[in-house]
């Protein structure tokens, strides 16, 4: 259950004799965010599983697959309920004893760069350890590029002021869910990866 009584869940992978107590977790935030994990093979989730971690998928809120109510209320939540969500779903396997909080690494592509990011800046205590590869870590910017790419009246800058905001209105908001903006706040080692063949991320966000 989330922190305001939602009802959430995720896949677990773990390896072959995974410890009862106490293991090692990647988290793995899907991207989208409107799109979902789906149970079946998954060759970075293994490749992790190989090397001896947990790897939980949180299917956070803004997720697809589950209902549009569920889709919609990820909407103008970056960085905010997403992120709780994750961090929830974090938190409870801390509680149940499987995980070690010492030990927790959050990596993602495109979206789930931006949730990993924000996982290290907003909440810098419960990682020791951040990977973006590709991922949208400045939002003002994201929107700024997606302007100029397909004109202020495109279906594409319109699809993403729904999902992310509005860049004057919510300004405010925007720049306290940037994990560029909010860069100072973070502890562990962050590894970012970048590649300029994306077409739907600049890599103008992993270079700044």
């Amino acid at each position: 259950a989330s922190r305001d009584g939602a009802s959430l869940w995720g896949y677990l992978t773990a390896p072959r004799n995974a410890p009862a107590q106490g293991a090692p977790l990647v988290v793995f935030p899907h991207g989208g965010p409107e799109v979902r994990d789906y149970y079946g093979f998954d060759r970075e989730v293994q490749f992790y599983a190989s090397r001896g971690y947990l790897v939980f998928q949180p299917q956070f809120r803004g997720s697809r697959g589950f209902g549009l109510e569920f889709a919609h209320a990820g909407r103008r939540q970056w960085g905010q309920r997403m992120q709780d969500d994750i961090t929830d779903g974090v938190r409870h396997l801390i509680e149940s004893g499987r995980v070690d909080p010492a030990r927790i690494c959050i990596v993602g592509h495109s979206y789930g760069g931006d949730a990993a990011l924000a996982g290290a800046t907003l909440t810098p205590d419960l990682y020791a350890c951040a990977v973006g590869v590709n991922g949208v870590y400045d939002l003002p910017q994201m929107l700024r590029w997606e302007a100029q790419e397909g004109g202020r009246r495109s279906a594409s800058l319109d699809y993403w002021r729904n999902s992310i905001g509005d860049p004057s209105a919510d300004r405010a908001m925007l720049e306290a869910a940037s994990p560029r903006q909010q860069v100072a706040a973070a502890r562990a080692p962050i590894l970012i990866v970048a590649a300029d063949q994306d077409e739907t991320v600049p890599v103008e966000q992993p270079r700044d």
